[in-house]
């Protein structure tokens, strides 16, 4: 007998099992396409309530009957990489089969990014269970984001988003940096997360092709509309550096709030395509947007070149890290449309299998996004106090999100070893 087993002292510890990485990506796309085909067409609001399909419709008519886009008579507020997936359904002078064709392509984009973040778990975490906790997240997070997944194009964007944390995770630099140049193109916000590949990169002198990689992604798409119309290409920077403060925007919440209590007033206008909030001080923080944003971004960059020899070395830290760039524009820009909370959905599926602070912080702040959005928000516009008070509610969720990502990574240990202890 072993002697050490005779003395009652624990044995070798069996090594946890390896991940089965085609069971991963199956149980990934098999309870996404269950969300997207059962729960989400009985939820209890229409699947198509308050849609913008109808706006892209309406573009791919116009460029099916000949017209060009961005053009001043013809302007277009969503960057060129969009007018492709707008073209996609077909149908364009029947607008419900439309409708339902750019549904089942965003859910296609939706299973495909459930694949490759169960891919990205398979990669961080090769053994133990982890990596199908992350699998099982992602559709759990789909069906909290609610039926808008199908109902904007920014499913595409999550999709980008787990593309670029595959490349991370298997320290393809420079294809990184392309696949943000595609976002770039695409959603524009993307861009943001560029110098976090270089960071990663290493020394400067690393960082030329991805930097030619981005630069050739970002702009190729411009560039046939560029030299037809700049004018018509500036409108789509124009539209959004114009844009009022959003009535749903985190900056908003005060003005809210005061709404709710009855201590101030706030009411909306439409401009750009959504709900503007009119209240005392909105202008100011439409404003004051900018810079705040730049500066939670900076915030996050700052923790990030702190740790940047931890983040090369343990993949895993480096979801963290996204989420937390994703979330400083998402909570200090004039605009928080909820679509956008779609494009968080790779990084909190990763970051919240091990970490349950996150996991509960991002699950109530999609579901309160969906409890408002669309069901609620007429409500919302009537200001009412049950939907006011779901709204910042929501906003402070976003914000205690943010505070708590930026948190993780100021914690970081210098060394090797499991940050959060779960």
């Amino acid at each position: 007998m072993n002697p050490a087993a005779a003395r009652g002292a624990p044995g070798p510890r069996t090594p946890p099992r390896a991940v089965g990485t085609p069971v991963a990506i199956l149980m990934a796309t098999a309870l996404t396409a269950l969300v997207l085909a059962v729960l989400l067409p009985h939820l209890w609001y229409g699947l198509h309530d308050i849609s913008d399909i109808g706006v892209y419709q309406s573009y791919a008519a116009r460029i099916a009957t000949g017209e060009r886009p961005y053009t001043e008579a013809f302007p277009v507020e969503y960057p060129p990489l969009a007018i492709p997936i707008f073209r996609l359904p077909g149908h364009t002078a029947d607008p419900d089969a439309y409708t339902h064709w750019f549904s089942v392509d965003m859910g296609i984009v939706t299973l495909l990014a459930a694949a490759l973040t169960a891919l990205v778990a398979c990669r961080l975490w090769p053994r133990g269970g982890r990596a199908y906790v992350a699998s099982v997240l992602f559709p759990v997070g789909v069906a909290l984001t609610g039926a808008i997944i199908v109902n904007r194009y920014d499913a595409a964007v999550a999709l980008l988003v787990a593309g670029f944390l595959l490349c991370l995770t298997n320290r393809w630099y420079t294809a990184a940096a392309f696949v943000l140049g595609v976002g770039f193109a695409l959603k524009l916000t993307p861009a943001a997360m560029l110098p976090l590949v270089l960071l990663l990169a290493g020394p400067p002198r690393r960082w030329l092709w991805p930097a030619v990689a981005f630069a050739a992604a970002a702009t190729a798409p411009f560039v046939p509309y560029l030299l037809s119309s700049a004018r018509g290409m500036w409108y789509v920077f124009q539209y959004h550096l114009e844009r009022p403060l959003q009535i749903e925007s985190v900056l908003g919440t005060p003005m809210l709030f005061g709404q709710l209590l009855g201590a101030g007033w706030a009411t909306w206008g439409h401009s750009h395509g959504s709900h503007s909030l009119i209240a005392p001080g909105a202008g100011f923080a439409a404003t004051a947007s900018g810079g705040l944003t730049l500066l939670a971004v900076v915030g996050v960059y700052l923790l990030i070149w702190r740790r940047q020899g931890r983040l090369r070395a343990a993949a895993p830290d480096q979801a963290i890290a996204a989420l937390a760039l994703i979330l400083a524009l998402m909570t200090f820009g004039k605009v928080l449309s909820p679509q956008y909370f779609i494009w968080i959905l790779p990084a909190w599926a990763l970051v919240a299998a091990r970490d349950r602070v996150l996991a509960v912080l991002g699950g109530a702040t999609l579901l309160l996004t969906q409890v408002e959005f669309p069901a609620l928000y007429w409500r919302l516009l009537d200001m009412r106090p049950d939907t006011l008070a779901v709204v910042v509610a929501r906003n402070a969720l976003l914000l205690a999100c943010f505070a708590v990502t930026a948190w993780r990574l100021w914690r970081l240990p210098g060394a090797d070893g499991d940050p959060y202890g779960v």
